[in-house]
């Protein structure tokens, strides 16, 4: 089974999941080549919050809806991020403006037909949790906030708890992000998760800099919930190596790559 495959549509590059379709969802990355955003913020960013002019916001999302999606559905459906753990439920009927829903969350599900559900980052991890079964999905916006107040373990537990999602039945993609190779912590912040989770390879000290894996950290937590190993797919991709990719670290003022997850008889194209 292949774990991931690389779309070029119009130049634009997306990390897919062909094999999902076989259960009637599509799961997926976006990155940052081939859109209608400029310097600092190019090109392809999906954030309406970075500063970015709205209209170029508008049209790569239409872009990422025909493309990728091929037109199933007419928005993207995003929420406030705030580096926090609340879990929204999505329906065509909630409200929004271009897809941009006013509510804090950052994870958002849903089980309804062609609502693509989308979480956005620039070096924190983004995941997409997928149940096969009762075709649902969830995406997950886990930064070091986030990932330090177990939202993945609270998106399992808001799968169960809506659609009685059981662990043998949840793939889970781990998304581009900043990896360990990359990302640098002060001692204080690494004494915050040590202090929670115990010292494990998730936290390294390399030539007397302390080094951090969200990634690892977070496959730990799903795995700790009881998802097995197999249903774990990881893109392996850091957006501090990777210059496909958007990284607040590196730019900081710049845009934010998505994951996106949605249920659809079939993706077509």
């Amino acid at each position: 089974m292949k774990l991931a495959e690389e779309k070029i549509i119009s130049g634009t590059a997306f990390l897919t999941f062909p094999f999902m379709e076989q259960y009637g969802l599509f799961c997926g990355f976006t990155s940052r080549a081939k859109g209608f955003s400029k310097k600092p913020y190019d090109s392809l960013n999906l954030a309406f919050h970075v500063g970015d002019k709205r209209d170029a916001v508008i049209k790569n999302r239409q872009l990422v809806l025909e493309k990728l999606l091929k037109g199933n559905s007419r928005f993207l459906y995003s929420a406030r991020q705030v580096h926090g753990d609340h879990i929204i439920y999505v329906t065509g009927e909630i409200g929004h403006n271009d897809g941009d829903i006013g509510i804090d969350a950052d994870g958002l599900m849903t089980d309804r037909k062609n609502i693509p559900v989308m979480v956005m980052g620039a070096d924190c991890n983004l995941i997409i949790l997928a149940d096969i079964k009762n075709k649902a999905v969830c995406t997950v916006h886990a930064g070091w906030k986030g990932t330090l107040n177990g939202i993945v373990i609270k998106a399992l537990k808001a799968l169960r708890k809506k659609f009685g999602s059981g662990p043998d039945d949840i793939m889970i993609f781990i998304g581009p992000c900043i990896r360990q190779c990359c990302y640098e912590v002060d001692s204080d912040l690494a004494g915050r998760f040590s202090g929670r989770f115990g010292r494990g390879s998730y936290l390294i000290s390399r030539e007397e800099k302390l080094y951090l894996d969200l990634a690892g950290l977070n496959r730990k937590h799903v795995i700790d919930s009881g998802i097995p190993a197999g249903n774990i797919k990881d893109t392996g991709t850091c957006t501090g190596c990777n210059g496909k990719y958007y990284s607040y670290r590196k730019d900081k003022v710049t845009g934010r790559q998505a994951a996106i997850a949605m249920v659809a008889k079939k993706i077509r194209g």
